[in-house]
Order: structure tokens, then sequence, then C-alpha cells
């Protein structure tokens, strides 16, 4: 039930980044960069972050559907995916080029989700060595 449920958390967050990156790119830049005005660069380098992330709502919703081997696979890689999301925020803020709650939700999130994720990988992991 804890695999399952952060499967769907997972997607869930993920559809979310989608949304925001692929189909709103200029707003979320807005709310959470000082840049202004917001680069048409930035704003498609947004967009291919939307389409990456979509990635990773099909991939757990796939593991749920698969189970076994697959969700394994899926914990590990969206583990790895939100963990180095997060230290590529920290760094963006270290720079100076995110601010204000939109940015820090999005890293919350991708800690978050980065613990989530490992702790379902070491359960499946511990439940099949029990």
């Amino acid at each position: 039930m804890f695999g399952s449920s952060v499967l769907v958390l997972t997607a869930l967050w993920h559809l979310l980044a989608t949304w925001h990156f692929a189909f709103t790119p200029a707003r979320t830049l807005g709310r959470a960069t000082r840049e202004r005005p917001i680069s048409p660069i930035a704003t498609e380098l947004f967009r291919f972050l939307g389409a990456m992330n979509f990635a990773f709502v099909v991939l757990p919703l796939l593991a749920l559907t698969l189970g076994g081997e697959a969700r394994f696979l899926a914990f590990v890689t969206l583990a790895v995916a939100n963990a180095s999301q997060a230290v590529i925020d920290v760094r963006v803020k270290r720079m100076g080029l995110a601010q204000g709650p939109m940015f820090f939700q999005i890293f919350v999130g991708d800690i978050v989700f980065t613990a989530a994720n490992a702790a379902a990988c070491m359960a499946l992991v511990l439940e099949r060595h029990v």
C-alpha cells in the first residue's frame, strides 16, 4: 500500500511539474525568478523540462500496473530524478537565480519525493529479503 501511494503521489507531483513547465513556462519563470523580461530561451528550456517530467508521470503509473521489478526500477529512477533536481535547486538558489515561495515548494517537493521513493525502494527490498 505504501509503495502504491508513493507511485501515485509521485505521478501527481510530476504531472504538476509538467503543467507548470510545459504549459505555463513564462508564468512559472515569473513566479520563481527575478528575470524580466522573461527569456524566450528560458521559456523553451522550461518546456523541455515539462516534457521530461511527463515521462516521470508515465513511469510510476506503468509500475503500478506491472508491479514487481518495474516498481523497484521506478522507485530507483524517481528517487535519482528528484535527488538530482534537488541538487540543481540548491545550485540555482546559491547563484541567486531563484526566489519566492513557488521555488521553495519545488525544492521541498524534490526532497520529499526523493525520500519517499527511496523509502519505498528500501521497503520493497526489505520485504523481499525477510
